[in-house]
């Protein structure tokens, strides 16, 4: 008598042929790059083949993957440095010394990147086409967060329980506000004259004036907030937490809730994609193990994935065809064929494929090949 061991994997596997059984599905020609927190490199997988290939060894564990354009950048905190990843030739094309730890980092509009270090604490302003840093502004002590817009910088503060702006035309701060909470995480409004601040202890989003930081508003939640994901047009921003099933969708012009829905079990990462002219929400649940889509016109739910495990960050291809779910411990991606999943006609939702990656994933990006769209 034989007796059978079935891992994840090979349950997944087993809908994986099954839905491959269906009509055949475009390849998309592009790059995952990953940055695993048990690894000293970026994993690196084909998305034309959907496997990994190889590992970009590095000398220390990475941080964040950033695309400035057409470059790709990778920070490593403990070694002072931005990596910048040759995407054709898969490995290291140069560093970009900052001279302290990196504690964040983000892309500017424009196509610049921006850094933040401690000890000294400062921001640092990259032109990624010389890696050079092109301005160093002193901030006050215990940076965390950052986002930026076209003519400033927002940062969150631990010790301060505050934000400070920093116009990039400036030298120094151009002022602290105060929220009297701890800050998660923050962005700017699409037009870069509003900063949201996630504040996790209060259950609150606040609202800043980048101008003057006048504090505008604070919008009272049920939950703990911990991630913002934009629509398209930055009308609407998305809102997840540390906990509980529900998602709330703020007016950010109107500095206001609009409406808090249930969006599975432990929503988590988030994507926004115009599919056939639909624009769709991705949303990870953690809880249950699926990847739900919205509607984002309706606000209903257009389709959900097992895709089992721990799921976390969703990544999206350029041409719509596959959402990647990244499993938060493991790294395995599974990988969801938008448009049959969204198919009317389909009684079950099965997975495209799914591969394994690396371990611990804490930053990934999806980097087109050369000519594709």
């Amino acid at each position: 008598m034989l007796t059978w061991c079935l891992t994840r994997r090979t349950l997944l596997a087993s809908v994986v042929l099954a839905g491959c059984k269906r009509q055949l599905a475009r390849r998309y020609f592009g790059w995952l790059f990953i940055a695993s927190a048990s690894e000293r490199g970026i994993a690196v997988a084909d998305l034309s083949l959907f496997r990994r290939v190889t590992t970009i060894s590095l000398s220390t564990v990475p941080g964040q993957v950033l695309l400035a354009g057409k470059r790709v950048f990778v920070t490593c905190p403990e070694a002072h440095v931005l990596c910048e990843i040759d995407p054709v030739h898969l490995r290291v094309a140069g560093k970009v010394d900052v001279g302290s730890r990196i504690v964040a980092a983000a892309v500017t509009p424009a196509g610049g990147l921006a850094a933040i270090t401690d000890q000294p604490a400062a921001l640092h302003l990259i032109d990624p086409a010389t890696r050079r840093v092109t301005k160093k502004i002193a901030l006050p002590p215990g940076p965390l967060g950052l986002d930026v817009s076209d003519t400033m910088a927002a940062v969150t503060l631990g010790p301060l329980n505050a934000i400070v702006r920093v116009p990039l035309s400036a030298n120094k701060p151009e002022g602290t506000t105060a929220i009297g909470s701890r800050c998660g995480a923050i962005s700017f409004r699409k037009d870069g004259e509003t900063i949201l601040v996630a504040a996790p202890d209060a259950k609150e989003i606040i609202t800043i004036d980048a101008a003057t930081g006048a504090l505008l508003t604070r919008l009272p939640l049920s939950f703990a907030p911990a991630r913002f994901c934009p629509d398209s047009d930055g009308g609407q921003i998305f809102v997840t937490g540390m906990d509980g099933d529900a998602l709330v969708i703020v007016y950010p012009y109107q500095n206001q809730i609009d409406q808090t829905i249930v969006a599975g079990s432990r929503p988590f990462g988030m994507a926004v994609s115009a599919v056939d002219g639909q624009e769709l929400l991705f949303v990870t649940n953690p809880g249950s193990g699926d990847l739900s889509i919205f509607d984002v016109g309706t606000r209903r739910l257009a389709a959900s994935v097992h895709v089992g495990g721990d799921p976390g960050e969703v990544l999206l291809t350029a041409d719509g065809e596959y959402a990647l779910a990244i499993d938060q411990d493991s790294g395995d991606v599974a990988v969801v064929r938008v448009r049959s999943v969204l198919a009317r006609d389909m009684k079950t939702k099965p997975l495209f494929t799914f591969f394994p990656t690396a371990a611990r994933p804490q930053s990934a990006a999806i980097v087109p090949a050369e000519g594709q769209a």
